[in-house]
């Protein structure tokens, strides 16, 4: 049984396209058929694998699918690349969201749209890029996939979106309908005092079983670990601005083994 999960945060900057791309690579690279859907209107994870020329496609795009004039079939606007397949984004997402919003099921375009239609049908993990902001598009994302994972900055206002996401978007999500919460995930971590500190606070927290093995202080002090968390690596944005994942830009890099386990919490779920 597939399963699909958005990579989400309600506020821009935190490393989610980098998670999002990364982790739709090592499920392909666990052999797995992968799809990576790019709902951010910024279109980074489409422009991230190499696709930028897609983001102002001439029709069909995904605004096509994600409508209520006539839709057409998401297969017509997957893009086929090395390891998994792509719904890119398009320049007119935030026209989509408008469309989202005044429809009266826009809500769950996402699930009827593409993610029932492909989900073990054509792939068996969907990874969805949401929009880093709360509105109707990343809600349509988390109701379509029904698992998320939340990539955080340490760092205080990073936190503090997390927390704002969980008490206006996911709990009254989840009063309504199943979403599960697979992990949350330290990322461009350098090694800090503020850091360490984040993280035995995220230990202290309710949210503690979300958070990973590879994400737990005990790593600060384990002289065989490079730290906690996905660490800071020039080569994430090396790879972005050559359309690559981590792991075909630089295949012996020291993360790939992070987002290899970021992949089996989510096949562990499935």
């Amino acid at each position: 049984m597939g399963r699909a999960v958005s990579v989400s945060l309600q506020k821009g900057g935190v490393g989610k396209t980098t998670v999002a791309i990364n982790l739709a690579d090592a499920l392909a690279g666990r052999g797995h058929d992968v799809l990576l859907v790019d709902l951010d209107q910024q279109g980074n994870a489409t422009e991230g694998v190499g696709l930028k020329n897609e983001y102002e496609r001439d029709s069909p795009h995904v605004g096509d699918v994600l409508t209520d004039d006539d839709p057409v079939d998401a297969t017509e606007v997957v893009v086929a690349r090395e390891g998994f397949d792509v719904l890119p984004a398009h320049v007119d997402l935030d026209e989509i969201e408008d469309r989202i919003r005044n429809s009266t099921f826009g809500m769950l375009w996402v699930r009827r749209r593409i993610i029932d239609p492909l989900l073990e049908a054509e792939y068996d993990y969907v990874v969805v890029d949401s929009p880093p902001s709360l509105g109707p598009l990343s809600d349509a994302a988390l109701i379509g996939t029904g698992h998320v994972i939340v990539p955080l900055l340490m760092s205080e206002p990073s936190v503090s979106g997390f927390e704002r996401m969980w008490d206006q978007q996911i709990l009254p999500i989840r009063n309504e309908v199943d979403l599960e919460l697979l992990a949350i995930v330290p990322n461009d971590l350098s090694g800090n005092n503020e850091e360490r500190r984040i993280i035995e606070d995220l230990e202290d927290s309710p949210f503690v079983d979300s958070l990973p093995d590879f994400c737990r202080s005990a790593a600060f002090d384990n002289p065989d670990s490079p730290g906690p968390g996905i660490r800071h690596r020039i080569a994430f944005s090396r790879a972005w601005r050559d359309g690559q994942t981590l792991r075909e830009y630089d295949p012996e890099n020291d993360m790939l083994d992070r987002f290899d386990q970021l992949a089996e919490i989510v096949e562990d779920h499935a």
